[in-house]
């Protein structure tokens, strides 16, 4: 019996995107860094004019405490970020991007312009539209 379920499809959606993903770039030309942190450094670079927490990185990546606790301090290890005590509250870290981490902005750019075209390459206007608009009503379900 063959398994139809949006869940199935999803995941097996997300593993084609994760490889697809990888051999859009040399990992060694990013310092090992992961398709996930890239994807932060997306959101930080995107999101400058605002103060960026460890709790907002959670939000906007549907991931727990420590795993994004783990992902922020390898970054920092890496040169890519640092974490600033907020002068509101000491106990808050906002996220600051590095020089080191601005120069992978434009790799996180085309990735995910190549992610999107392939995405999008066998469907038209109309379905990707649609498709965005289900996505997001499914991820707000979910929030």
């Amino acid at each position: 019996m063959k398994n139809n379920d949006i869940g199935f499809y999803l995941r097996k959606l997300n593993n084609h995107i994760q490889k697809r993903s990888h051999s859009f770039y040399n990992r060694k030309e990013i310092k090992e860094c992961s398709l996930s942190s890239l994807w932060v450094i997306d959101y930080l670079t995107d999101n400058l004019e605002k103060d960026i927490y460890q709790k907002d990185i959670e939000f906007e990546f549907s991931i727990n405490r420590a795993t994004a606790s783990k992902m922020l301090t390898l970054m920092e290890e890496k040169n890519l970020i640092t974490r600033i005590s907020s002068e509101e509250d000491g106990r808050l870290k906002k996220i600051k991007v590095l020089p080191e981490g601005e120069k992978l902005k434009s790799i996180c750019l085309s990735i995910r312009k190549e992610m999107e075209k392939e995405l999008s390459s066998s469907l038209t206007k109309e379905e990707v539209k649609t498709l965005k608009n289900i996505l997001k009503k499914m991820v707000t379900h979910f929030e």
